[in-house]
C-alpha cells in the first residue's frame, strides 16, 4: 500500500508476522506511533517465515519499499531513522538508558516465562496424579471425588501445578510492572518510549489469552490495564487523520493478510 499525503510519496510499508507475535506487535505500535501506514502479511507456515526471512529465520520483519530488515530491536532503529519524530527514547540520556533497559527486562523476562511455560506443558510420566500424593492428600482426593466437588481450589494434576507455577510468577512480573510504572501515565517519562512500546505489546498477548489466567491476573491490576488503554488510544490517536488539516488524506487502517494462518502460538524468540 502507498499512501501520499501533502504531496509527497509514503513508502510501501509491509509487516510479515505469525498471527501472534509480541515482538510485531511492537512494531506495530512504533509505526503507528510515528503515523506510518502499514499492512500486515500473516502466516504460522514455516516455510513462509523461511522465505521472508532467509537469513535470520526469524518474525517480524519490516519491508519498505522492497528493503527489509529482521529482529524488532533493528525493525525499530529503522523506524526511528525512516521517521525521527516522535523519538522512541528521551532526550534525557540517563532516561533513554532507563527505557532502553527497562525495554530489554521485559522483553528477556517475557521469553523467559514462555518458554517456561511450554515446558510445563510438555506431557511427562505421572501427569495425571495429584501433586501431593501423600496418604492425607489421597484421603481428600477420595471424599472429593465421593462428594463431586473440590474442597477449595487447587491443581487438580502435578501438569497443572507446573502451568500455576509459571503463572504465580508472571504475576509476580506484573506486580513489579505495577511498581515500576506507579501513577505515571508511562514508563520512565510523559510520552511513550521504547519501554512502553516493549510492555504494551506483551501485556496486550497476554490479555488476548496466550497463557490461561494470566489476562485475568492483568485485570486484577487496574494500572496495568488504565496504562493498556491509555497506549491503545494514544497509537489510535498517532494514526488518526489529522482533523486539523482537511487537505490531508485519510490514514488508511493496517490491513492484515492471512497467508496460510493456521498455528496459534508465540515462537521461542521473534521466530516462526
Amino acid at each position: 500500500m502507498t499512501e501520499r499525503g501533502r504531496g509527497d510519496a509514503r513508502p510501501t510499508i509491509l509487516l510479515y508476522t505469525q498471527t501472534v507475535n509480541p515482538f510485531s506487535e511492537k512494531v506495530a505500535a512504533a509505526l503507528a506511533l510515528k503515523a506510518l501506514a502499514f499492512e500486515r502479511v500473516i502466516s504460522d507456515d514455516p516455510d513462509d517465515v523461511a522465505r521472508w526471512s532467509p537469513i535470520a529465520r526469524t518474525l517480524p520483519v519490516l519491508e519498505v519499499e522492497g528493503r527489509r530488515r529482521a529482529d524488532s530491536k533493528a525493525i525499530l532503529a529503522w523506524i526511528d531513522e525512516l521517521a525521527p519524530a516522535p523519538s522512541l527514547y528521551s532526550s534525557d540520556p540517563r532516561t533513554a538508558v532507563a527505557q532502553k533497559s527497562l525495554a530489554q527486562w521485559a522483553e528477556d523476562s517475557f521469553l523467559w516465562y514462555w518458554n517456561r511455560w511450554r515446558t510445563a506443558r510438555y506431557p511427562r510420566p505421572g501427569d495425571e496424579a495429584p501433586p501431593d500424593d501423600s496418604l492425607l492428600a489421597r484421603l481428600r482426593h477420595r471424599v472429593e471425588r465421593s462428594v463431586g466437588r473440590p474442597f477449595g481450589r487447587g491443581p487438580a494434576s502435578r501438569a497443572e501445578q507446573r502451568e500455576l507455577e509459571v503463572v504465580g510468577e508472571i504475576e509476580d512480573r506484573l506486580s513489579d510492572l505495577v511498581g515500576f510504572l506507579g501513577t505515571r501515565p508511562y514508563f520512565h517519562a510523559d510520552t511513550p518510549s521504547i519501554a512502553d512500546l516493549s510492555i504494551y505489546s506483551f501485556l496486550v498477548v497476554l490479555r488476548g489469552g496466550a497463557i490461561p489466567g494470566c489476562a485475568e491476573a492483568i485485570e486484577e491490576r487496574p494500572t496495568l490495564t488504565t496504562f493498556i488503554d491509555r497506549m491503545g488510544a494514544q497509537i489510535a490517536q498517532s494514526s488518526a487523520p489529522s482533523a486539523a488539516d482537511p487537505a490531508a488524506p485519510g490514514r488508511a487502517e493496517p490491513r492484515a493478510h492471512p497467508v496460510l494462518a493456521s498455528v496459534d502460538g508465540i515462537a521461542d524468540e521473534e521466530t516462526g
